[in-house]
């Protein structure tokens, strides 16, 4: 019996071992966390010109101790973007981003490829997350989404907020970064971020949710799916320009001005709509989702409506750098890598950075076809680089009344024009840094453009399907005529 007891002694034993075995490595191991955030740190020291715009060196300094902490013991890859996420955000930059594009293979398919988003499309109202399409039958669009897997959607927001990108610290920059929680072509955080901050359990989300018209909510089990398909059940609204008439009003909607390696031609499809549109006495131009592309294409859309030339101020361009570290080289890249030589191009500044020519004051000439009548622009949160641009400049020349709210951008000036991406190394994870830094003379607040006429979109609109804003430019132009606006 003592050789039984013995084997069933060692049988238990090595049953306990296997128990009690050493949980797995994490996917990325902790040294290799830290190198990939050391790199990055690194990199916004020596590449970024406005890293201490917005941010102090104290709180950029915070952010990364406390990443560096959070990773020391390994780190999934999925961690590591979230965390990356938020130091890029921490610059208050809108420029830098762990963005949708230039990622690599593990990140692009391993994370944003995943079969774990929503099958809703969301819009954000007034702090509350409406339905705006399904890729589920069981969820109706107009609900209005409570909680998903026992969380608020409030819980949700805050937690993804400071992993957000926007210009500075103003009330428009901080309705920029809740806009990115919208399912459109400037948002999309709730496919790249909550899925990885709030993983779906067994493939299936619990979402609590009111229908329309329903006075109390329910909860309704759905399957996760990919960003693609969702897509293709509940398409994005296309970022195209295109316009109408309506009696006495053309609306005329330009949602980019980012056309690169496409074939449409911005200057002839203004020259069109304007002789189209020379006898309509009013025109609206919805700007609303228009983060930007081409200055060019902003000023050009200007041009038609002037009646005399105008001349905006030169101001200083600065960069971080004369060359760009070799030790960095590796790890970046762009589309014209004489970005990252500017020898006998700058002169060092009294500061951290390095100044290149000024830029030169801009004059905008009259361009025909101009357009005679008196024009609205609707403006957003959305509106940054190029989109804030243009908002800023109708602000500056009165070419437009701006009806709609803040927007994001920053008078101050913007970090952009020259861009790199970083790719590091462990994670893979890719972060955009702007590499030009626009500096405007005189104290100039932390802000973006103010609407001359204010209005938000409404809960209770969206979900009806009214787009308050738009309503309220076809009232505007209603007083103006002396009449009543329509219903």
């Amino acid at each position: 019996m003592a050789p039984l007891r013995l084997l069933a002694g060692l049988l238990l034993a090595l049953a306990f071992a296997a128990g009690a075995q050493t949980p797995a490595a994490p996917e990325i191991p902790g040294e290799q966390a830290q190198r990939d955030l050391r790199i990055l740190k690194r990199a916004f020291t020596d590449l970024h010109p406005g890293l201490y715009r917005y941010a102090t060196p104290a709180e950029i300094d915070a952010e990364f101790a406390a990443a560096d902490a959070a990773v020391k013991n390994g780190s999934s890859r999925a961690e590591m973007l979230l965390t990356v996420s938020r130091l890029a955000a921490a610059v208050q930059c809108g420029h830098t981003w762990v963005s949708r594009y230039n990622q690599s293979p593990a990140v692009e398919k391993g994370l944003y490829g995943r079969d774990d988003k929503l099958p809703v499309a969301l819009r954000w109202v007034e702090g509350r997350a409406l339905v705006t399409g399904s890729a589920d039958a069981a969820v109706k669009a107009g609900s209005e989404l409570l909680a998903i897997d026992g969380r608020p959607v409030a819980e949700i927001r805050d937690a993804l907020l400071p992993m957000l990108r926007a210009d500075g610290r103003h009330a428009g920059a901080q309705a920029k970064r809740l806009s990115q929680l919208d399912s459109g072509a400037n948002g999309g955080a709730m496919d790249r971020l909550f899925p990885l901050r709030f993983p779906p359990q067994g493939g299936r989300y619990r979402l609590r949710l009111l229908a329309p018209g329903a006075t109390q909510p329910e909860d309704v089990d759905v399957a996760t799916t990919t960003q693609a398909a969702r897509e293709k059940a509940v398409p994005l609204e296309a970022a195209q320009w295109s316009f109408r008439v309506d009696g006495d009003v053309a609306v005329l909607t330009l949602p980019t001005f980012a056309f690169w390696g496409q074939d449409f031609k911005a200057d002839a499809f203004l020259a069109r709509t304007l002789n189209a549109i020379r006898r309509v006495p009013f025109l609206i131009i919805d700007l609303r989702r228009n983060e930007g592309g081409s200055d060019a294409i902003g000023r050009m859309v200007l041009a038609h409506l002037l009646p005399t030339p105008l001349e905006f101020p030169g101001y200083a361009v600065e960069s971080a750098y004369e060359r760009v570290p070799y030790v960095l080289a590796r790890y970046l890249d762009t589309w014209d890598f004489g970005f990252f030589d500017r020898t006998g191009q700058v002169t060092k500044g009294p500061g951290r950075n390095w100044r290149l020519p000024d830029a030169t004051p801009t004059r905008v000439e009259p361009r025909e076809p101009r357009y005679p009548g008196r024009v609205i622009a609707l403006v957003g949160p959305q509106n940054s680089s190029a989109g804030f641009l243009l908002a800023r400049d109708f602000k500056r020349t009165a070419a437009a009344t701006l009806v709609g709210q803040t927007t994001g951008g920053n008078l101050r000036g913007l970090n952009g024009g020259q861009l790199a991406w970083i790719t590091l190394p462990a994670s893979g994870v890719a972060v955009d840094i702007p590499l030009l830094a626009s500096i405007h003379p005189g104290d100039v607040p932390d802000a973006g453009v103010e609407p001359d006429v204010r209005v938000a979109p409404s809960f209770a609109d969206a979900a009806a399907g009214r787009d308050t804003e738009m309503l309220a430019a076809f009232a505007l132009i209603a007083r103006w005529q002396g009449r009543a606006p329509k219903p």
